[in-house]
């Protein structure tokens, strides 16, 4: 299947996030949404109506020869299947993270587009987000000196309103997997994997480690990172701070800027404010027709979830046994 100049686009799943992509490849051009597809007809309809497209099942849609895109952002245990399907089918695989609930799954994903020489991307948002590509820049140019420490929060309200499925952490993986595999990545991406992994939970907020979760990675240039995870916040926070032996960089997400503490005072640096999500769907775009390698690629993607899964074993073997819902 060769790509045509505006790519057509098959959405399975119209949830929250869907509807971020639609808009994202809405605002970006260069694609345009044929189908929908979703557990219940009625909501496919109802994105077909607000976005454009037919709405088809699952099954249609993955076999539908005219599209050329399929957009998985299904609930996380159907991600492998159905991105293997439509590589299989021929089709380029945009798939929301974490992109499989195991590593063996994420290998076979990986297999099948090689095998089909088919483009596959995994949604690792937070690379397009400029604070934390800025943050980066910095890092590697030094500004920092060696770097010893890094914190991480990725704080949420609860799910409530969710889809049955998420709270069946066997199937969403909790904070750990669901949310926290953001900075899990960020963190591969600056330092390369973490050599080791520790979890530590806080009996005043979760004692099971599902909804509230402190994970610690050391890295082998010495890097220590902590990053804590909840859904038992009452709003969404979330922040980045890097302590170097020259100074201190951290975020500030209200102001849009960075602050870098050193020995000459504070610095504030201004950061363009760009809508990651749009960034990402343009990125995506220039890489289905050749014209850019990926910022993320499926391997990055598969250590990420390496991270997670080493994390929530170590939750396992903490407690001996898997929480409750």
């Amino acid at each position: 299947m060769t790509a045509s100049p505006t790519l057509k686009f098959g959405f399975l799943g119209s949830g929250h996030i869907a509807r971020v992509h639609a808009r994202a490849l809405q605002a970006a051009g260069g694609g345009e949404i044929a189908a929908w597809s979703a557990q219940r007809q009625e909501r496919a309809e109802a994105a077909a109506q607000e976005f454009g497209g037919q709405a088809l099942t699952s099954a249609a849609l993955l076999a539908h020869r005219e599209i050329e895109v399929a957009l998985v952002s299904t609930p996380t245990p159907w991600h492998a299947e159905q991105a293997i399907t439509a590589l299989t089918h021929g089709k380029h695989v945009f798939c929301e993270k974490p992109m499989a609930l195991t590593l063996a799954q994420a290998d076979a994903m990986i297999a099948t587009a090689a095998q089909q020489q088919r483009k596959l991307f995994i949604g690792h948002t937070l690379r397009f987000f400029p604070l934390y590509q800025q943050a980066r820049q910095l890092l590697l140019a030094g500004a920092l000196g060696n770097v010893r420490r890094v914190r991480c929060q990725r704080l949420n309200q609860s799910p409530a309103g969710r889809s049955p499925w998420f709270f069946d952490f066997q199937q969403s993986g909790g904070c750990i997997l669901d949310l926290m595999i953001h900075d899990f990545d960020f963190l591969n991406w600056c330092f390369g994997a973490p050599s080791r992994i520790e979890v530590e939970t806080k009996p005043d907020q979760d004692p099971s480690g599902w909804r509230h979760a402190l994970v610690h990675l050391y890295f082998e240039n010495g890097v220590r990172a902590e990053c804590e995870g909840s859904w038992r916040h009452e709003r969404f926070e979330h922040l980045l701070k890097i302590e170097g032996e020259r100074g201190t960089l951290s975020t500030d997400f209200t102001n849009h800027v960075l602050r870098l503490e050193d020995q000459r005072g504070v610095r504030v640096i201004k950061v363009p404010r760009l809508d990651p999500y749009q960034e990402q769907m343009k990125h995506f775009l220039q890489f289905v027709r050749g014209e850019s390698n990926l910022l993320v690629t499926p391997q990055e993607a598969r250590a990420a979830l390496a991270v997670a899964l080493g994390g929530l074993k170590k939750l396992g073997a903490k407690q001996h046994a898997r929480p409750q819902a």
